[in-house]
């Protein structure tokens, strides 16, 4: 039963993360991933258009693009599945914008990393929201759920299916 509760619990927070993703992300952007904010800033100083005094001309990001591309870098290290993801998103936890260290959390709960547990509840630490800071540390205990996959239950049934396959 208490097995029953915990997939029950991660398939919902799945769908949670699924529907609220989806609704805000209308197009992403090719980005380069696994860049830290500060790097990409620096490179998108370096390819500012330059005007006739041959000076750069810079331009400042709409929110609506920094969150687009915010979004596809977390998304794309999110299903990337390895544990090195966590580095790439764990920027975006403190960000200024309330969206983006959103779509950071979320994308660290679809990442499933353990590792990713005393970044949000540092982040969680530094944040002044309340909703928000309970979120973090919502996402924060539900890594830290054991694995199904290693409970008894699981090893039963993974030796029925293999043995019911053997007949």
């Amino acid at each position: 039963m208490k097995s029953f509760l915990i997939i029950s619990g991660l398939a919902l927070w799945t769908i949670f993360v699924a529907i609220t993703s989806s609704k805000s992300s209308d197009a992403s952007p090719t980005v380069v991933t696994g860049q830290e904010p500060a790097k990409r800033q620096q490179t998108s100083a370096k390819l500012a258009e330059r005007d006739s005094s041959g000076r750069a001309q810079t331009k400042p990001a709409t929110d609506a693009e920094r969150l687009v591309t915010a979004r596809a870098i977390i998304e794309s290290a999110a299903l990337r599945y390895e544990p090195s993801a966590v580095k790439d998103i764990r920027p975006w936890l403190l960000d200024t914008d309330p969206e983006i260290r959103q779509a950071a959390r979320d994308g660290l709960v679809m990442l499933g990393e353990s590792d990713a547990i005393p970044f949000l509840r540092d982040a969680a630490s530094r944040l002044k929201d309340p909703a928000e800071i309970a979120s973090f540390h919502e996402a924060a205990d539900l890594l830290s759920l054991p694995a199904w996959s290693d409970s008894e239950e699981a090893r039963r049934a993974t030796a029925e299916i293999v043995s019911e396959a053997d007949r």
